[in-house]
């Protein structure tokens, strides 16, 4: 029988090899450059925390209007190429995530 200790140091493990894969260190990367430039990189998290509300609005919203009237008004911040590479491998490592993510509940029948 497995130790929920034992399972800690495996998750460890994990996530150690998380952090050594492409899209990690891409992602990090973005991060980094982000930082050199902090309005840059707050009027990022500004826009990526309104288009998250926005994908999680209550369905009666019109939120496919709204997010177009978002990224309209964040047009030249998208059009940023540090601001769009930044998305970018931040899309890269969500989806590969999410992959494992929907890999490990497959496996254990959740």
């Amino acid at each position: 029988m497995v130790t929920e200790e034992q399972l800690q140091e495996q998750i460890d493990a994990f996530a150690d090899l998380l952090r050594q894969t492409q899209e990690y260190r891409d992602y990090m990367h973005m991060v980094e450059v982000l930082h050199r430039k902090p309005d840059l990189y707050d009027r990022t998290m500004e826009f990526r925390r309104d288009n998250y509300f926005l994908q999680h609005a209550p369905e009666h919203e019109d939120v496919y209007d709204r997010v177009a009237e978002l990224r309209a008004k964040n047009a030249e911040l998208l059009d940023t190429p540090e601001v769009y590479d930044f998305l970018m491998t931040e899309w890269t490592y969500f989806h590969m995530m999410q992959t494992l993510f929907d890999r490990l509940m497959t496996e254990i029948n959740f």
